[in-house]
């Protein structure tokens, strides 16, 4: 009887493990506290981290039994070393680390800690501030400005009535004079404050008192083109808010709620169409959850609003990028979902259909901040985000292809606890150049012993090369919301990119360069030579301003008359401000020989060239003799043509990074070409 008890045990457990896994779900209630559940998920998801956490790393702090941090954490170069400090408010202290998971200093706070700090340039000379919130059960929020060493700057921390600090803190310059404001809200008594840098009020019509709880991190910058700054925050109800720097409400502002709530899905400002009237990006959820893009004016944007799937509730923060540079941008945002493998994170165009090869499909669903960048220098972005689940005690950081090919090779990343209403920070924490992912997780136990972990982990890609379009909360260490179009610039184009000569001598030779500007502002350029033998190149102009989409030639000669015979090598080095290409650098190659020998009018076709080593030689009739030389004019090698008109030639041997082949034929003319072997 036992046997038979354990075997149906044995074979309960194997249908357990085929069918799927025991795993926890977090979700929050109605007070911000993250809850779990139990759910069976996807099998496949529980597979160990590939890539190893930095030495030093994971870091353990203490964490509320009650409020857990949303939003992740900031990386910041707050002390000029060349390296991004992590900065990780938890529970009632702000920790900020180095890249070695060395502590640089701690400071302690009154309240507790949820969202990470905002850090930016006050005053535009490089002096950095930093604005952490705290709240918590009972009331005890408090606003921190502090200096890049963690002290209090004069005047703060403030404290209204000890009102809980809602949301994210959001630094700015709301009125052009170079210093930056701080924009905070507080609960219960349901005020938006913009404060100076000595904790004043930046003007008499502030705070803006709101008709319920803020929801919301706001968002800041100039919706409607007038030149004024304008704040858009929203409340729990769904009703959306627009003022602009004196506290005025901006037209068709406030916008009622369309059957929608708000909670902590922060919106993102952004120039759809180039006119510099912005877009309003967010999502909802609540009785009818939208996913939505309103105009500056408060309407919706056409195409918009698209209903989440479901029904679903989230608290999905946007994340709007430009993934080629060319002013076209894409919306990325998510949903949670149940245990099955479901449609839970979607891209979508501006005008609110799906982009090709969404939505990504997984169990468990995100409502984190989602990232996006190149980790794996293939020359493509990928989607790098957390996740609502966690199995086996391990939460996730998963990276996605954009092409719909699935999951990064090396992922999904297997942090300790929950990722859930964070997500995956990317910098330089060590100032080695290469990418690191800094990910956020905590126990979720409801006990004073539970812990928060900053995880950082080194993606081996450069960060030039992972063109980093998004990876922190909100887009930028100020959490303004504003995504900025990339400013004009001038882009270069040089025709050729090697200019290769070979010539009888005493003589000047000249040919033209041409410059073109294919971006969209002026192109400022200088040439100077670098020689490698003698001087013998003039450039005219050496230095020109070329407008959007025109060209202009650039005379280049060669003056071979006091030359030798031999090779000459040179590079022109041209500078310009194409922020992509600041140098770019032009081989010249100059062959020379004097004698009494006639130079063919009929060139030597020799391809490919430049080379990997194999050609191929078209000659006319009577070929006699192929020779080979060095760059020096030292003949390496002689072969018999026998009149041939074509043959194959394999120049690797000679272990020469160009040669000079001479083709003699039987009337004694000569034909020479210099071929460039990579």
């Amino acid at each position: 009887m036992k046997k038979l008890y354990l075997l149906l045990l044995l074979c309960i457990v194997f249908v357990m493990q085929s069918y799927g896994q025991q795993a926890l779900k977090a979700y929050l209630n109605e007070s911000g506290q993250v809850m779990t559940q139990a759910v069976d998920a996807d099998n496949n998801l529980n597979k160990a981290s590939v890539l190893e956490q930095l030495p030093g790393f994971p870091k353990k702090m203490e964490a509320s039994p009650n409020f857990k941090n949303f939003r992740g954490v900031t990386l910041a170069d707050i002390d000029q070393d060349g390296q991004d400090e992590i900065l990780a408010a938890s529970f009632n202290r702000l920790n900020v680390y180095k890249g070695d998971g060395g502590l640089l200093w701690q400071k302690s706070l009154t309240g507790t800690a949820i969202y990470p700090p905002a850090v930016a340039d006050m005053d535009g000379n490089g002096t950095i501030g930093i604005v952490c919130v705290t709240g918590g059960v009972p009331n005890n929020g408090r606003v921190y400005y502090l200096d890049a060493v963690g002290n209090d700057i004069s005047g703060w921390p403030l404290s209204f009535e000890s009102h809980w600090i809602i949301c994210g803190p959001v630094i700015t310059d709301m009125n052009g004079d170079g210093q930056g404001e701080i924009i905070v809200q507080t609960r219960t008594s349901n005020n938006l404050h913009v404060l100076n840098q000595d904790g004043s009020s930046f003007g008499a019509n502030w705070p803006q008192t709101l008709d319920g709880t803020p929801a919301v991190t706001p968002s800041v910058a100039d919706i409607n083109n007038d030149g004024v700054m304008d704040i858009v925050t929203a409340i729990s109800d769904g009703t959306m808010y627009a003022f602009d720097a004196n506290g005025n409400a901006l037209n068709g502002f406030p916008v009622a709620s369309d059957a929608y709530s708000f909670s902590y899905q922060s919106p993102l400002l952004v120039d759809f169409d180039g006119d510099e009237n912005l877009s309003i990006v967010g999502s909802t959820h609540g009785d009818v959850p939208k996913f939505y893009t309103r105009e500056s004016d408060g309407s919706y944007r056409a195409g918009w609003p698209v209903a989440v799937p479901e029904n679903y509730w989230t608290y999905s923060p946007p994340t709007v990028v430009d993934l080629n540079s060319d002013g076209n941008y894409s919306i990325f945002m998510s949903r949670p979902t149940g245990e099955d493998v479901a449609p839970m994170l979607y891209g979508f165009n501006p005008d609110g259909s799906l982009m090709d090869n969404f939505p990504i499909t997984k169990s468990g669903g995100l409502e984190g901040f989602i990232s996006v960048a190149d980790i794996n220098a293939d020359g493509e972005h990928e989607l790098i985000f957390g996740s609502n689940l966690m199995i086996d005690g391990m939460g996730f950081i998963h990276a996605y292809k954009m092409d719909g090919s699935g999951e990064l090779e090396g992922f999904p990343l297997r942090p300790t606890g929950f990722t859930f209403m964070n997500g995956a920070n990317l910098g330089d924490i060590d100032g080695d150049g290469l990418v690191e992912l800094v990910a956020l997780s905590y126990e979720q136990n409801f006990s004073p012993t539970d812990s928060v972990f900053i995880n950082a982990y080194r993606l081996e890609v450069d960060i030039e090369t992972a063109n980093i379009l998004a990876g922190t909360y909100k887009g930028s260490n100020d959490h303004s919301g504003h995504i900025a179009m990339p400013e004009a610039y001038a882009s270069i184009l040089v025709d050729p990119d090697e200019i290769t000569q070979s010539w009888s001598g005493n003589e000047i030779y000249c040919s033209n360069l041409t410059i073109s500007n294919t971006g969209e502002a002026d192109l400022e350029f200088n040439i100077t030579t670098n020689y490698l033998r003698n001087n013998w190149i003039t450039v005219n102009p050496e230095n020109a301003s070329v407008p959007p989409g025109e060209n202009i030639l650039v005379e280049i000669c060669l003056d071979a008359t006091e030359l030798e015979n031999g090779m000459y090598q040179a590079e022109l080095i041209i500078s310009s401000n194409d922020p992509i290409n600041p140098e770019m650098i032009v081989p010249v190659n100059l062959y020379i020989t004097v004698g009494t020998k006639e130079i063919s009018t009929e060139k030597l076709v020799v391809y490919p060239n430049p080379s990997q080593g194999v050609v191929q030689l078209k000659m006319r009739e009577h070929a006699s003799i192929l020779s080979l030389y060095n760059l020096q004019g030292q003949l390496l090698d002689e072969i018999n043509l026998e009149g041939k008109t074509a043959i194959q030639f394999d120049l690797k041997p000679y272990q020469q990074n160009a040669l000079m082949l001479e083709v003699s034929y039987q009337n004694g003319a000569i034909a020479r070409q210099l071929i460039v072997i990579k």
